[in-house]
């Protein structure tokens, strides 16, 4: 209700009274009675009220506004080992559950080796790199493909449970041992079959030495990727192309030693005129098993404070009128002592959270939703204890869902997906009064903010979420401001949060763990006047206006 309506009512009333001669003092006591319960009723569970000093506040402007980026909210898909398929019930209520807006097929690496029209790959071109690790792995991939899928990962499988999800596709195309002609022939089949597929990459990381022998200079990429985005255009011109951006920004301890890259990037951009966007694959590089899990903390959190803002004026400053898509990120290497530990999980959220500032950031997926190990996944099978694999440590714990255990990473998603569900909107939000966070390694000596936060919901506010993130290991207390007025009303809060950083889902490839699932959703419901966001913890707070 506008606070002027009742007003006016009082006013009104008051008005007549006088001008019959009956605004006697009974009727002036009522007028101000009046208006002192309807003010006081306005005002319930926002109050005009200054914030403490010194006290963390978190001020939302709902007047101030732009459209939710929703494509941000993805995952790369690498089916490849054949653990899961498309269409496997297990695979589809873990993803459903995660609710993310979209899904890269066929994946990364594997997008240089697939054939959609055969539904998997050739075995003479899983060893056609120069890189002996990447070939091994190819080939004992396509092995267990064969035995348990029959050597399939079909196109149209993805396609029926991303239509059933309401999850829209990134497609990666093959510049590999494809060719134009196969990737035109794809666009068409997806417009015919009626998919409606925007979203095309020009392949996967061609800047790598291991495919020098086919890419030796950046010219002989961006000649292929000219023929293909012809023929894929001339089938649809409606669609978006992204090519393989280098990822030498993220990584300045790289920045004086991988030149190549860097020339990479600059050919690129000396001829912007045939391609939307470019795609730039983002992880945190150190994986450093010498360390202790606190000094990671300082280490990742100032990556992502520093670090992502200096590579973002890089991109900025070589693409400036093109979509940046992060189709990729997560922590460097499935073998760092943080893979699948509660930093992890925070870790998640946090960069989440920083790609919410990122305005020329259109689309992003992580990797990976799923695989086996205990690194990189959302989800992964039980893998059994072989001392041969990094896995070697902390056993399985019981699962909670068959032969598949959450990984730490996966609630953080979940929240994020519960976010992003009814959302449309981003609203501005302010935080004062920021408690700080000490740097460490790289960073030691720097110090940074220790609250990372964003607010959305619905075009009309009337109900908001803030996602929030405390990089901190202590605990802070709020106050919940709304378009200047303190916010007193119930809320919901779902988070993760722990104790201890090193706490795991199954165990660690690092650092030995309990074998138990230590990382799930927590929740409180209470007067917002009195939540608490715990230490190492990133979570939703639900707020109905």
């Amino acid at each position: 209700m506008n606070f002027l309506t009742p007003m006016l009512i009082v006013n009104t009333y008051c008005h007549f009274a006088n001008a019959y001669h009956t605004f006697n003092r009974f009727h002036r006591k009522l007028c101000i009675v009046s208006s002192v319960l309807i003010i006081m009723f306005l005002n319930v569970g926002c109050e005009k009220e200054k914030p403490v000093p010194g006290r963390l506040h978190l001020e939302i402007n709902t007047r101030n506004t732009q459209p939710l980026r929703q494509a941000l909210y993805g995952f790369n898909t690498n089916m490849m080992s054949g653990d899961y398929g498309y269409l496997d019930p297990d695979f589809v209520e873990l993803t459903k559950t995660l609710a993310p807006k979209t899904l890269r097929f066929p994946g990364g690496t594997v997008g240089n080796f697939y054939h959609w029209k055969i539904g998997g790959f050739l075995e003479e071109e899983m060893a056609s790199t120069l890189n002996l690790k990447l070939n091994q792995r190819n080939k004992g991939n396509y092995a267990r493909l064969q035995r348990r899928r029959d050597g399939k990962i079909l196109f149209d499988d993805f396609m029926q449970m991303c239509n059933t999800l309401n999850i829209t596709p990134v497609v990666v195309v093959n510049l590999w041992t494809g060719s134009p002609e196969e990737s035109a022939a794809w666009v068409r089949y997806a417009k015919d079959k009626g998919y409606g597929i925007t979203h095309w990459e020009l392949g996967n990381e061609y800047y790598l030495p291991h495919y020098l022998n086919k890419y030796p200079t950046p010219a002989a990429y961006i000649k292929e990727a000219k023929q293909h985005v012809t023929a894929m255009k001339t089938v649809n011109p409606n669609i978006k192309v992204s090519v393989c951006a280098t990822p030498i920004a993220f990584h300045k301890d790289g920045w004086l030693v991988k030149t190549q890259q860097r020339k990479w990037d600059e050919a690129l951009a000396a001829d912007t005129s045939f391609f939307d966007a470019y795609s730039v694959h983002v992880y945190a590089y150190k994986a450093m098993r010498k360390k202790e899990i606190e000094e990671m903390r300082g280490y990742l959190m100032g990556w992502i404070h520093f670090a992502v803002p200096d590579a973002l004026e890089y991109y900025q400053k070589l693409f400036p009128n093109k979509e940046m898509w992060i189709t990729e990120w997560n922590i460097a290497n499935p073998a760092n002592r943080v893979a699948n530990t509660q930093l992890h999980a925070m870790y998640v959220g946090d960069f989440f959270l920083k790609m919410l500032t990122m305005p020329n950031v259109t689309q992003a997926n992580f990797h990976v939703i799923t695989g086996p190990g205990k690194g990189f996944p959302a989800f992964s099978p039980v893998t059994p204890v072989n001392p041969k694999t990094f896995w070697k440590y902390g056993g399985e714990p019981q699962t909670d869902f068959g032969n598949t255990i959450r990984r730490a990473v996966y609630p953080t998603f979940q929240l994020i997906g519960e976010a992003f569900a009814q959302a449309d909107t981003q609203f501005t939000l302010s935080i004062q009064n920021q408690p700080s966070l000490s740097g460490a390694i790289e960073y030691a000596g720097k110090q940074m903010s220790g609250i990372q936060a964003q607010a959305i919901g619905g075009e009309d506010a009337k109900r908001l979420v803030i996602l929030v993130s405390n990089r901190t290991g202590e605990d802070h207390t709020p106050q919940l401001f709304i378009d200047g007025k303190r916010y007193k009303r119930d809320i919901t809060y779902r988070y993760v949060a722990n104790e201890r950083l090193n706490a795991t889902n199954g165990g660690n490839a690092e650092m030995e763990g309990s074998g138990k699932i230590e990382i799930n959703i927590q929740e409180w419901n209470g007067k917002a006047t009195e939540l608490v966001i715990p230490k190492n913890s990133f979570g939703i707070v639900k707020i109905m206006k």
